[in-house]
């Protein structure tokens, strides 16, 4: 089952001779319940991928699919509900707010949306990312890797369906980072998300089932079944071909 696609999508910037080219052509399907992560030198298209696929920008030509429908075309305020819906985001920066305690941040957005908590899953979520004891604490008051998994269980509140990560370990210590890339690979094994995750991270990276390597905005290869290793010489071999 497909949880996003992107078919043929191109993305420039400006025009003339100072047009750029983030994404040239790509497509890819996101199969449901799947962790893929993204990685490629700075300026390959990475962010705007993740972006595109997120429906935080539209493509400049192609199609893009969450689920079954197609958000390239939707109006913008029909795009942002599907955004708050189907599609939870984890940043590199933590983006909490510092005068709500933990749990009012991970709920917020049934707040915005008007919906009732569901308290059960919310249960089940801070358990598993180890932060139940600290719902009570504003973000000041928690490490930033607690910070992180707050952000992380905010992401997961509404169980959308595709969950995006940009970067999300690249402000944390590396056993932070550990917390954080287990809580995600277990929200993909435990809880059935698919998450798609853009980082430079062969650590991070060696916790998906697949990477996509881009390059000058096109996919130049793949990776099943990754490890640290691996991506990492992966990555090297892109460098010296650069």
């Amino acid at each position: 089952m497909r949880a996003a696609e992107l078919k043929g999508v191109c993305r420039t910037y400006g025009d003339g001779e100072t047009k750029v080219t983030a994404l040239d052509e790509v497509s890819w399907s996101f199969a449901a319940s799947t962790f893929t992560a993204v990685m490629g030198p700075s300026g390959s298209g990475k962010s705007t991928l993740l972006q595109s696929v997120a429906g935080l920008i539209r493509p400049s030509a192609g199609t893009v699919l969450i689920g079954d429908t197609r958000i390239d075309t939707l109006p913008e305020k029909q795009l942002a509900v599907v955004r708050r819906e189907q599609v939870g985001f984890v940043f590199q920066e933590f983006n909490l707010i510092p005068a709500l305690t933990a749990r009012e941040n991970i709920t917020l957005p049934f707040r915005l949306a008007g919906r009732k908590v569901d308290d059960a899953w919310l249960a089940a979520v801070t358990e598993r990312a180890g932060i139940a004891h600290r719902l009570d604490h504003r973000p000041d008051e928690l490490s930033g890797g607690q910070q992180q998994r707050v952000a992380v269980c905010r992401a997961l509140i509404t169980r959308p369906r595709l969950l995006c990560g940009d970067e999300p370990t690249g402000a944390l210590d590396s056993e932070s980072g550990r917390q954080v890339m287990t809580l995600l690979r277990e929200a993909v094994d435990l809880f059935g998300q698919t998450l798609v995750l853009v980082t430079h991270d062969p650590i991070a990276a060696a916790y998906a089932d697949e990477v996509l390597f881009l390059v000058d905005g096109r996919i130049a290869d793949t990776m099943r079944q990754p490890t640290a290793q691996k991506v990492a010489e992966a990555l090297t071999v892109m460098a010296g071909g650069a």
